[in-house]
């Protein structure tokens, strides 16, 4: 067995990133930038100290970052004024740059809002992905097109379910019952049950949800069809309101907005600061 062969094909870990690092690495919180030989951006990662998230990949026992280790040529660092600044800095690489080894924050998103107003006897819901003044009741912004989508679509036909004690889906309006949730729609809605809804929106309660649950549980639907989809309905809704209006109430109470509205380009950032908050 030739042993040298092994030597010159087989880089330490340990040595190639202590090749990669730059000369002077501070215990101060910053961003750093791993490329590779043809200068492309491999990772782009944060730290409450450089020097230590740093030299801690010479020892990582991680597959994945054994595989990127083997390509890193070089790393770059930023030093930052604060962990939070450095936390906004990551973000703003990761979407900008979209590094193969970096998972979050890369692909592209769709972030919707969702107004409502009185039609009458009516609430009409709109979904958008600007601001609409025009409307009195505004939500938002809520991230993920088909997340979006698919929660106000289980929202508005299990409010008509509840509205008109429905037992079977096949009674659902054939608008609520394409793939494709409408952009906009008009439901008839009692007052305590529009303010159900904007306690929903807003995340400020999941009362509607509970009652929609205990319905499930009481109805007896006209096919075992329809108990399916209003289950699969209930669980599109739940997920919705967990990282849609739920999320973003505690966004705003966490780190003390003045809005409950959260502009488009903000979000991910402030999303970040509060998973950074509770950790």
């Amino acid at each position: 067995m030739n042993l040298d062969l092994f030597e010159s094909l087989a880089q330490t870990q340990k040595e190639r990133v202590n090749q990669a690092l730059p000369e002077h690495l501070p215990h101060l919180p910053g961003v750093y930038t791993m490329y590779a030989n043809n200068e492309e951006v491999l990772y782009v990662g944060k730290a409450k100290d450089l020097q230590k998230r740093l030299t801690s990949y010479r020892y990582s026992s991680s597959r994945k970052v054994q595989r990127m280790v083997a390509q890193v040529h070089r790393i770059g660092i930023e030093v930052c004024k604060s962990e939070m600044d450095a936390i906004l800095l990551e973000n703003l690489l990761i979407r900008s740059l979209r590094p193969p080894f970096n998972t979050a924050n890369k692909k592209p998103e769709t972030y919707y809002f969702i107004s409502t107003t009185r039609r009458g006897n009516s609430r009409e819901f709109r979904l958008s992905m600007r601001q609409l003044k025009e409307y009195p009741k505004i939500y938002g912004c809520f991230k993920g097109h088909l997340r979006v989508r698919k929660g106000l679509g289980a929202l508005l036909r299990l409010l008509f379910f509840l509205e008109n004690q429905i037992d079977s889906a096949y009674f659902l309006p054939a608008q609520l019952l394409k793939r494709i949730t409408p952009m906009r729609y008009t439901l008839p809605l009692s007052d305590w049950r529009g303010v159900q809804v904007d306690q929903l929106l807003s995340g400020s309660s999941s009362g509607l949800i509970r009652e929609l649950e205990e319905l499930a549980e009481t109805i007896r639907f006209k096919d075992r069809f329809t108990e399916r989809y209003m289950n699969m309905e209930l669980d599109h809704l739940k997920l919705f309101y967990e990282l849609g209006p739920s999320r973003n109430n505690r966004i705003q109470k966490e780190l003390g907005l003045d809005s409950v509205l959260i502009p488009q380009e903000k979000f991910d950032d402030l999303q970040a600061m509060l998973a950074e908050r509770l950790n």
